[in-house]
């Protein structure tokens, strides 16, 4: 009965709202990155370095919300929202590509999103008992 408990929607729909907000900054950053391409020109490695950046800001992002939210059980949150986060980018940007391809850039996705969300959940932890 306790497990019952602990299962509630509050924190499911935490985290599906913090992971949309974290696919509007990514989306808001590819916007702007895609913008200064037009003026500077970059190789296609530091393209995917800066995309990768924009990603980890957004999971950044995604945990303070989820922190705020609802704090507790960070970084079990951390591993079902990086997991979301990686199949919905994964979704919108296949949908603005055109089509879906599956490769194993999607495991690499899925892997960076989690093992990105559980660092930025250790690290908004560790920020929030410092300010306590």
């Amino acid at each position: 009965m306790q497990k019952l408990k602990s299962l509630n929607w509050s924190g499911f729909l935490s985290i599906i709202k913090c992971c949309m907000i974290a696919i509007i900054v990514t989306l808001v950053g590819i916007v702007i990155f895609a913008v200064i391409l037009k003026f500077v020109d970059l190789s296609s490695n530091v393209t995917g370095y800066i995309n990768d950046v924009i990603k980890a800001v957004s999971i950044f992002v995604m945990m303070f919300c989820l922190k705020k939210t609802n704090g507790d059980k960070l970084i079990v949150k951390a591993i079902f929202a990086g997991i979301l986060y990686a199949i919905l980018s994964y979704i919108i940007f296949s949908i603005m590509n055109g089509g879906f391809a599956f490769n194993m850039t999607i495991v690499y996705d899925l892997l960076f999103s989690v093992i990105v969300s559980i660092i930025a959940a250790v690290i908004v932890n560790l920020l929030n008992k410092k300010n306590v």
